[in-house]
């Protein structure tokens, strides 16, 4: 979500940099040299061209990082993969700038559905994305396009102007090739490109194509829908706001309903790096969110997890929170005047174990506070609630989420009837009052400066909401930035320390399956 403009602490980059890698340590003790072949590399991985043993995983390496970490900050170290195997990034990233094949002819839609094959069939190939995108909403026959079940999208929102230049190409070859090609699960890749000027008539066909060649490298054509605002006002014309500040799902809501085959969506920014395998680190969190009891779950999702207070234990946390909450957490869908819940009703007694194995309709990677009584810039947001902002309501920073489509659809009708609320509160809001399962995951966040009592920092509201209270320092606030821990952070949405952390990595320095944001490199 794009922010009013702020003035940025000058911090010498490279004393980050030094301080960050001192202070992770990370030191293989076979050395640089001795590396390890992926250590999870079973797939039918499908090639970019045919026949060639070219993007193979078997030419990912990865060293031996194990005990090379010390306790993090904020988060669990092993939560997206294992902190022992530390995937190098020349192995990764090196293949992508190669000149040997000429990439202008790479058709990344037609290779993720001749890879698909390998794995199960999926209803689209060709040029059909562009097709079923372009045809009127009335006309579509969903179950037409009804797929084997259990398909994801990893869709990367960017923009008409974005600029590819080669280190960006590369990572997006990385990102395409890890996520779809490499595991046999059936993930695919896409891109929703917003196009700036809302005069353009993006539904009709010969604008739409001229478009897509001006703003999107050939490679990427097969893969890139177009949208800008005279389409989202065309479906939400109840809603008065359809920029990107504020209604960042309004396109991914639109792509629910075009793409129904797709159980699951990743909502991904270009700006987002990935130091761990993509696929790999993408099932981690979705294998955590589906272990998650419900008990207590928005209290544990309120929350940053600081592990040095809990030895270094997830469960510790969990026992903690509950010994703290009891049974007085949510339960079910807190209720709202306006519909009623979709979700499943919450068993007749409290059984603990409630919700462990059910797949997560939201997953996100901060916490989801209650944004009452925070004095956030968007605190009152609330529109066409007949409770106004007495509504219970949940937000989180970073719009990098997975969502189920169940969920997109739950909003897009409501959108449709006039309820909104500001990009970082829709989806959390809409789970928690349709009782859906939501839930954080404790990635690895790191600070570049050493914090003293940083979980009062960071953890100093209510007991539902601890990563929220009174102007917590990672919002913007009504009367403009608070001073916190979080500018100099590996995850939020200020430059600086993911870039310098995400150099360092493409430099050479192992680091473990970790979210950078942002990274504006070029």
């Amino acid at each position: 979500m794009l922010y009013p403009p702020v003035v940025r602490r000058v911090v010498p980059g490279t004393a980050i940099v030094l301080f960050i890698i001192v202070s992770l340590a990370y030191r293989s003790s076979f050395g640089l040299n001795n590396t390890l072949v992926s250590p999870s590399a079973t797939s039918t991985a499908c090639e970019i061209w045919p026949d060639q043993q070219w993007s193979s995983p078997e030419k990912l390496r990865y060293e031996d990082c194990y005990g090379a970490a010390k306790s993090p900050q904020v988060g669990d170290v092993g939560i997206l993969g294992s902190p022992r195997h530390c995937l190098l990034a020349g192995s990764r990233l090196d293949q992508y700038h190669s000149t040997e094949y000429n990439w202008t002819e790479v058709r990344w839609g037609q290779v993720q559905t001749r890879c698909a094959t390998h794995k199960s069939r999926l209803p689209l190939t060709g040029d059909d994305s562009h097709q079923i995108w372009l045809q009127r909403t009335e006309l579509q026959q969903e179950e037409t396009l009804k797929g084997d079940g259990n398909w994801i999208a990893v869709v990367l929102r960017t923009w008409d102007n974005y600029e590819y230049t080669e280190k960006r190409l590369a990572w997006l070859r990385a990102l395409i090739v890890e996520a779809a090609l490499h595991r046999d699960e059936k993930y695919r890749v896409y891109f929703l490109v917003n196009v700036k000027d809302p005069n353009i008539d993006l539904e009709d066909e010969a604008t739409y194509k001229q478009s897509l060649l001006n703003v999107v490298p050939k490679e990427f054509h097969d893969i890139a829908l177009l949208f800008n605002e005279r389409t989202l006002k065309m479906w939400y014309p109840q809603i008065p706001e359809h920029g990107a500040q504020d209604q960042m799902y309004q396109a991914l809501q639109i792509f629910s309903h075009k793409f129904p085959q797709y159980d699951y969506i990743w909502q991904l920014e270009m700006d987002l790096r990935f130091t761990g395998h993509v696929h790999d680190t993408l099932q981690s969190a979705t294998s955590f969110a589906r272990t998650q009891r419900r008990r207590n779950l928005w209290e544990r999702n309120g929350r940053f997890y600081v592990p040095h207070l809990y030895n270094n234990s997830y469960d510790a946390f969990s026992n903690a929170v509950d010994a703290e909450i009891g049974d007085t957490g949510v339960w079910g869908p807190m209720s709202t005047t306006d519909f009623a819940p979709e979700g499943p009703p919450p068993p007749s007694r409290l059984k603990w174990n409630w919700g462990v194995g059910e797949e997560a309709d939201l997953i996100s990677f901060m916490p989801m506070i209650d944004p009452i009584g925070t004095d956030w810039i968007y605190e009152d947001g609330i529109h066409g609630f007949t409770d106004g902002t007495a509504t219970p309501r949940r937000a989180a920073i970073v719009s990098i989420t997975r969502s189920s489509r169940r969920l997109l659809q739950l909003i897009s009708k409501a959108q449709q009837r006039g309820q909104w609320l500001v990009s970082e509160a829709t989806l959390e809001t809409f789970a928690l009052l349709h009782g859906l399962k939501a839930v954080t995951v404790p990635q690895l966040i790191y600070f570049a400066d050493e914090v003293e009592n940083l979980d009062a920092e960071i953890n100093k509201g209510p007991p539902h909401s601890k990563a929220g209270g009174e102007a917590p320092s990672m919002l913007y606030m009504k009367n403009g930035w608070l001073n916190g821990p979080w500018w100099k952070a590996s995850y939020w949405f200020t430059a600086g320390v993911a870039a310098e952390l995400w150099e360092a990595y493409v430099g050479g320095q192992s680091l473990p399956p970790m979210l950078l944001h942002p990274v504006k490199e070029k």
